[in-house]
Parts: structure tokens; C-alpha cells; sequence
């Protein structure tokens, strides 16, 4: 199952939806969320064998609610995927 989720996701077609759909979300938010959203900076560090995300602080409580969750979301989603495949996941804190 989670090989043709990854499989399906690795289309560009199937990526842009997903990216249409949260980006139609955000553009109902109103003009001051907005302008606090892109007020953070998101990093991804690639490595030979992984990534790093850093994600910027907020001076809005509900942005800030936005990353946590997002954070969270991911986290959990990422942690499922690989041990659905069989790998032993660690999340460290």
C-alpha cells in the first residue's frame, strides 16, 4: 500500500494537486495570516542519506499553532510510512 502511495506521490501530477489543494487553503486565510506565513523561513538541509528541517518562529499564536501541527502532522505521517515498509523508526525530540 504505502509503495503505491510513494508511487502515486511521485508524480508530478499527483504533487501539484496536493500543493493546489493547501495552497486554495491558505489563500482563504485572511490578508494578515498570510503575511505572517510568509514571514517564516523553512529550511531543508539535504544529506546523502536524509534531510534536516528547520522551521522559524512566529510572532502569531495561530501560525505558530499552523507549524506545530504541521510539524506533528509530518512527523507522524513520515514515522508510519517507513515502518509500514518494515524499518525501525526513532523520532528524536
Amino acid at each position: 500500500m504505502f509503495d503505491q502511495l510513494q508511487q502515486m506521490m511521485a508524480t508530478p501530477q499527483a504533487r501539484e494537486m496536493v500543493f493546489r489543494m493547501i495552497a486554495q487553503q491558505v489563500a482563504q486565510a485572511p490578508p494578515e495570516r498570510r503575511e505572517a506565513l510568509s514571514r517564516v523561513t523553512v529550511t531543508l538541509e539535504t544529506t546523502e542519506r536524509g534531510m534536516r528541517l528547520d522551521v522559524g518562529r512566529s510572532d502569531d499564536e495561530y501560525v505558530e499553532g499552523v507549524i506545530r501541527q504541521a510539524i506533528e502532522n509530518w512527523t507522524e505521517m513520515l514515522s508510519r510510512g517507513f515502518q509500514s515498509m518494515g524499518f525501525r523508526v526513532e523520532i528524536v525530540e
